[in-house]
C-alpha cells in the first residue's frame, strides 16, 4: 500500500503531493543553487597539468657560423623608419641638390685655377727679380761706352752709367772716359710698388739725322729720347718725341716726303 507523505505549511496550509510535484515543472532557479542540485562530478573536472619541457640541446659539432652580413647588420643599429622617411622627404622637396653640388664642385675648381694662377705668377716674377740681379745687381746699374763726340780727342769713348737708385733714374757720362769731366742727367722718377728693382737700359742712334749720336734710355715699354747738341744731351720736348716718333716708326727704304733738313727743323722748333 502506497503511502501518501504530504508536507503542511502550518495548520491552514494546503497539503502536498509529492507525486505531484515529481511530474511538475522545475521552479526557476534564482542566483542560488541547492547543493542537492550539484552533480560533483561536473563540478570537479579534472585539468590538464602543465609540465616543464626541457628545451632541446643545440649540438656543437652540426652548428654553423652567422654569416659576417648578419654580425654587421647586428653591430650597426638599423635606422628608423622615421629617419629614413625624412630623407626621402628631403629628397623630395629639394630636388636641385644635385645640381647644387655641381655648382660647388665647379666653384671650388676655379678658386683652385685661380690660386694655381696666382702662384704660378709669383713664381714667375721671384725669378725674373733673381736674373735681374745677377744682369744687373741692386741698384739696377748699367754701363756702356760709346762714340757721341764729347771730349773724344784722344780716341777712348765715352763712358755712360745708368742707375735706378730708389727709384729715380740717374745718368752718368764720362766725356772720352775722363771721370774729372763727369756730367750727371737725372731722368724720372718711377711710382709704384718694386720699381726701385726695374733696371734701365742705353743705346745711342742718330734719331735726327744731323751726324751726332743721340742718347736713348729705357724703362720698361717707355723710352726716353736726349738729343746731342754737340757738347752734352737734352730731353727733348713733346713736339720733338712726336717728329721723332713718326719718323721712327716710317717703313725702312721707304722715301721721305720731307728732307732731313725739314725733319731737322720741326724737331728744333
Amino acid at each position: 500500500m502506497a503511502t501518501n507523505y504530504r508536507a503542511t505549511h502550518g495548520a491552514n496550509a494546503r497539503s502536498i503531493n509529492w507525486n505531484d510535484r515529481d511530474e511538475a515543472p522545475p521552479p526557476k532557479r534564482s542566483n542560488w543553487l541547492p547543493l542537492s542540485d550539484l552533480d560533483e562530478e561536473e563540478m570537479y573536472v579534472g585539468t590538464p597539468q602543465l609540465h616543464a619541457v626541457p628545451a632541446p640541446r643545440r649540438n656543437a659539432t652540426t652548428s654553423q657560423p652567422r654569416p659576417d652580413w648578419v654580425q654587421q647588420t647586428a653591430a650597426y643599429p638599423a635606422r628608423s623608419r622615421q629617419q629614413t622617411q625624412r630623407q626621402a622627404a628631403q629628397q623630395q622637396v629639394n630636388p636641385s641638390g644635385v645640381q647644387a653640388k655641381a655648382l660647388a664642385i665647379t666653384a671650388g675648381a676655379m678658386v683652385g685655377l685661380l690660386g694655381l694662377f696666382v702662384a704660378a705668377s709669383a713664381a714667375v716674377e721671384w725669378i725674373q727679380v733673381k736674373a735681374d740681379d745677377l744682369q744687373y745687381g741692386r741698384p739696377r746699374t748699367v754701363q756702356m761706352d760709346a762714340y757721341v763726340g764729347h771730349g773724344e780727342t784722344e780716341g777712348v769713348p765715352s763712358h755712360f752709367i745708368a742707375m735706378n737708385l730708389n727709384r729715380r733714374v740717374t745718368i752718368l757720362e764720362m766725356p772720352g772716359g775722363d771721370s774729372t769731366k763727369a756730367t750727371t742727367i737725372v731722368g724720372p722718377y718711377l711710382f709704384g710698388q718694386g720699381e726701385d728693382l726695374t733696371p734701365v737700359n742705353l743705346g745711342v742712334q742718330d734719331l735726327n739725322a744731323d751726324g751726332q749720336a743721340d742718347l736713348l734710355v729705357s724703362i720698361k715699354d717707355e723710352q726716353l729720347i736726349y738729343l746731342n747738341d754737340g757738347t752734352s744731351f737734352r730731353l727733348t720736348t713733346p713736339e720733338e718725341h712726336a717728329a721723332l716718333q713718326q719718323f721712327l716708326a716710317a717703313p725702312a727704304g721707304q722715301e721721305q716726303t720731307q728732307s732731313d733738313s725739314t725733319i731737322m727743323e720741326e724737331a728744333g722748333k
